[in-house]
């Protein structure tokens, strides 16, 4: 078996690499890495306003209701009660609800009522987020709640309790990218206009790549190939499936003892809470000896080593000096530039706007295993957390992490 598995890794790794010197030979005529939305506003408020262009029945794109109405059949029977009313309905970003709450999208029926839709490619659920949304809409007798985001809803953000609630009531309502990619191909297939079912397809391509992270459909072709190609090679892809996440708890072991190491050399501590994949694990990375209430710290917003992110986090709650919390959000701005932050988190930033695309997604991006295996990953969060440590030094502050 082991010289069968060898062989399929072979000639996947061949037909990988052939593909992406005929990529490379080519790319005047076809330029296939050439992604339009690598140059365009491709943030979750970015994502939003494409999404909610397209759903909105006047737009620009000339195609009346036909996308919203498409739209409205991925939610099934719910979507019954705005039937007859899409080409009247208003399409609204950045909805103000609840104080300085604001909705992605709002899609406003007038007197049939209302769908609120919360974007979640990324971020992570701010504390009562979904809570808040749903008690804005509740004056609207017909409302439904849409968490559009490949992970299901935390209990920051709602109590399972109020959340299935929701549901049994019709109210609420979760898609996921997936979706959104079957109702973009419906889209596409229904548009009229060749420039904009251009526009579909590259967002759909954007979001199959960077949010859903998908292979791209060439390679993804190469290795459905070779594995389809006999039956010794179908058993060996079944055999590495099933020992791939062996192989990610090695390399996680790795990790931590690679860190650990690096991070005594540098006078720092390592606090490591990977034993298991549940959602907010991660690692804290101490400056010094004594308990700290502010830590550098590194997380997965999601189960299975999903969005993965880092900042500034409290132990507890230690932001109760909104001083504290400023000071150290301004101080990590001036350095890493303009990010996120909550309550628990004065800042904070997800992993490929440092370490590159790939970063985010521990789960089907190779790009991590790579970099711990070759013990680069380690070099980077060393040399981070040294300008994190610098940046506090510097501007005497240090004992923001040392409180």
């Amino acid at each position: 078996m082991e010289q069968i598995v060898g062989k399929l890794l072979n000639e996947v790794a061949f037909k990988i690499g052939a593909l992406r010197e005929a990529r490379k030979r080519f790319s005047a005529q076809l330029a296939p890495e050439f992604r339009i939305f690598d140059y365009l506003r491709n943030d979750e408020m970015g994502l939003s306003r494409c999404i909610s262009t397209l759903l909105n029945p006047n737009g620009l794109h000339g195609q009346g209701s036909v996308f919203l109405d498409a739209f409205l059949n991925q939610i099934g029977p719910t979507s019954a009660w705005a039937v007859n009313a899409t080409q009247d309905c208003k399409v609204i970003t950045e909805k103000q609800a609840n104080g300085q709450r604001r909705i992605d999208i709002c899609l406003d029926f007038g007197k049939v009522g209302i769908i609120a839709i919360e974007n979640k490619p990324w971020a992570k659920d701010q504390k009562q987020q979904l809570s808040d949304y749903a008690k804005f809409i509740e004056k609207h007798t017909k409302r439904l709640l849409i968490y559009l985001s490949n992970s299901d809803p935390s209990e920051v953000s709602i109590k399972k309790d109020e959340l299935k609630e929701l549901e049994k009531s019709g109210h609420f309502f979760q898609l996921t990218y997936k979706n959104i990619i079957d109702w973009l191909e419906d889209c596409a297939r229904k548009s009229k206009a060749l420039v904009v079912r251009i526009f579909i397809e590259e967002l759909a391509k954007y979001i199959r790549m960077d949010i859903n992270g998908e292979l791209d459909m060439s390679e993804q072709k190469e290795l459905k190939d070779v594995i389809l190609k006999s039956k010794e090679h179908l058993e060996s892809a079944f055999h590495v499936v099933r020992a791939i996440d062996d192989v990610k708890k090695e390399l996680l072991e790795k990790f931590r003892k690679d860190l650990e190491g690096s991070f005594n050399k540098q006078g720092m501590k390592l606090v490591w809470d990977l034993d298991n994949w549940k959602a907010y694990r991660g690692f804290i990375i101490q400056f010094g000896e004594r308990l700290q209430s502010s830590n550098l710290r590194f997380e997965f917003n999601n189960k299975n080593l999903i969005d993965f992110f880092w900042g500034i986090a409290g132990t507890d709650d230690p932001y109760s000096d909104a001083h504290t919390w400023k000071k150290i959000n301004e101080l990590m701005i001036t350095e890493f530039g303009r990010e996120e932050s909550e309550s628990k988190w004065p800042w904070y930033s997800w992993a490929e706007q440092e370490f590159g695309e790939g970063m985010d997604d521990w789960q089907t991006s190779e790009k991590p295993w790579l970099l711990i295996h070759d013990g680069s990953l380690v070099k980077k969060i060393t040399e981070l957390a040294i300008r994190v440590k610098e940046v506090f030094s510097k501007a005497n502050q240090f004992q923001l992490l040392l409180k």
